[in-house]
């Protein structure tokens, strides 16, 4: 039986951007099936008790912009230690990604888009221009997907997402899920492979 990875995740994480790829080329390997959940990650800081990572203190600011260097190295990826916009407001993006999904799109495409502007592109994914220019940029479209993103059923849908988030003691991002087994962090990819290859042995 195919398994399913739950995937609770803020599009602006600059741990999930280091993750994002290799997430889905095990999916592909272990033939599993990604359900996308973009969650507002400042409502789930604030339900679950978790401090901002930029609000602790500042040896732990400072380990992670090491930590996210040795990681951006051994992906291959480019990777800005101060992003010029972030923090950033992620309700837009989360219900772009969304959206996506409900026209029969793409939605790795759009996360790495989100994500890779964030941390590597320099833009602000919370303007529906700089938005739409990252959706053009991968040649999808920008005008359908930023307009199904404003709907009410969208909109309701985000909420949703970020609400089963805190249900399921998601504290952070991103977080795998596997048959309720959570996995958090991108450095727990490793975990997560030896639990789907046992399964699809």
């Amino acid at each position: 039986m195919r398994k399913t990875i739950d995937y609770f995740f803020s599009p602006a994480s600059g741990f999930t951007y280091l993750g994002h790829q290799a997430l889905m080329s095990l999916a592909a390997e272990a033939g599993a099936m990604v359900r996308f959940h973009p969650m507002d990650i400042r409502k789930v800081y604030a339900e679950m008790g978790t401090t901002h990572p930029l609000e602790q203190c500042e040896a732990r600011q400072s380990y992670r912009i090491e930590d996210q260097r040795r990681w951006a190295r051994l992906r291959g990826l480019r990777m800005t230690p101060n992003p010029a916009h972030h923090p950033v407001d992620v309700r837009l993006p989360c219900r772009v990604i969304l959206a996506t999904g409900r026209l029969g799109l793409d939605q790795d495409a759009v996360t790495l888009a989100c994500l890779r502007g964030v941390w590597a592109e320099g833009r602000n994914i919370s303007d529906p221009g700089d938005l739409g220019e990252a959706l053009r940029q991968i040649d999808l479209p920008a005008y359908d997907i930023l307009h199904e993103a404003e709907s009410e059923d969208v909109r309701d849908e985000a909420d949703a997402v970020t609400q089963s988030a805190i249900e399921a003691e998601i504290f952070g991002s991103p977080t795998y899920v596997v048959d309720g087994e959570r996995f958090w962090g991108q450095d727990r990819i490793e975990f997560m492979r030896e639990k789907l290859l046992k399964a699809a042995a």
